[in-house]
């Protein structure tokens, strides 16, 4: 036998446009019935609540009209952009339009924060230039920096246009990989005016061993704090690249285990293994990324 539950609530109000075959089934079902009564006693309930609260004074109301229609006048003036091409053209200016919508959606700490470390690179590179140590301060700079923007940037859970990007037709896998993108481009060309104009001031070391130094390991490092901050939390993420940053430092005063040291070692001069690894690390996350449940496990951004 089916039971029309659904149709139970509205049968019980008097709200049902045609109540006689529910009220015949009421009548041979005693589930039904006393489901039917439970509805009417709820309507009874309400009916004599509602009748004891006193009608709104009618200038309210006014007021609300006057406020909505004041809203819509005012909306209809607005004019909203909106994408009016057929998805699939122009492949290239959509591109280059979602770089610039992430430009804006990614917070100030993290171009600050960049910028911040770049400098910083810069000025002790610059310092101990004469004692052939500015490779190896671009190299312990400028990838914690990466790490740290990726961090921010892509691990962010709730955004104020969060919804709406969950509504246009851009894959969110997209929207994350333009993400890193843009802030792994951003870093690396800071790094590469940090570079030029370093080399004049090198004694040994030229543009491109400067560039491979700091480079190398910014690759796995940020892939790391990609992972972690996306699948996780961007806390986690930060934490994870700047443990590996404070044990590579330790490592190089000597002052640490040799296996520990050894297993820290192959991120600040990857070969191609380590590459690959990131890489592949990258691309199970930006695929993982669109199933990851939205709720309180994950932290909120940067």
């Amino acid at each position: 036998m089916n039971h029309p539950t659904e149709l139970l609530p509205d049968y019980a109000a008097g709200v049902l446009p045609d109540p006689a075959a529910v009220a015949a089934h009421v009548e041979a079902c005693a589930e039904c019935a006393a489901e039917t009564e439970s509805w009417r006693s709820v309507r009874t309930a309400v009916t004599e609540r509602a009748a004891a609260v006193a009608a709104p004074a009618p200038a309210i109301f006014a007021a609300i009209r006057a406020r909505i229609g004041s809203a819509g006048s005012a909306a209809s003036t607005r004019l909203v952009p909106r994408y009016g091409g057929t998805l699939g053209e122009r492949p290239w200016r959509r591109a280059a339009g979602l770089f610039a919508r992430q430009r804006t959606l990614i917070r100030w700490p993290v171009w600050v924060v960049s910028a911040a470390a770049l400098v910083l690179g810069g000025v002790i590179a610059a310092r101990v230039s004469s004692l052939g140590l500015a490779p190896h301060a671009l190299a312990t700079v400028i990838p914690l920096a990466a790490a740290i923007a990726v961090a921010g940037a892509c691990g962010t859970e709730r955004e104020p246009v969060g919804e709406l990007l969950a509504a246009t037709p851009t894959s969110p896998r997209v929207v994350l990989l333009a993400r890193l993108t843009l802030v792994l481009g951003v870093i690396v060309t800071g790094g590469l005016l940090v570079t030029l104009a370093l080399t004049p001031l090198q004694p040994v070391a030229s543009a491109l061993g400067l560039v491979t130094a700091w480079f190398g390991p910014l690759v796995p490092l940020s892939a790391l704090s990609f992972a972690l901050s996306v699948l996780w939390r961007p806390s986690v993420g930060v934490g994870a690249a700047m443990a590996l940053w404070l044990l590579r430092m330790i490592a190089t005063t000597g002052e640490i285990n040799r296996a520990v040291a050894a297993a820290v070692e192959p991120l600040w001069s990857p070969g191609s293994g380590v590459l690959v690894g990131a890489a592949a690390l990258v691309a199970v996350t930006v695929l993982l990324s669109p199933r990851l449940p939205r709720g309180a496990a994950r932290g909120a951004g940067f």
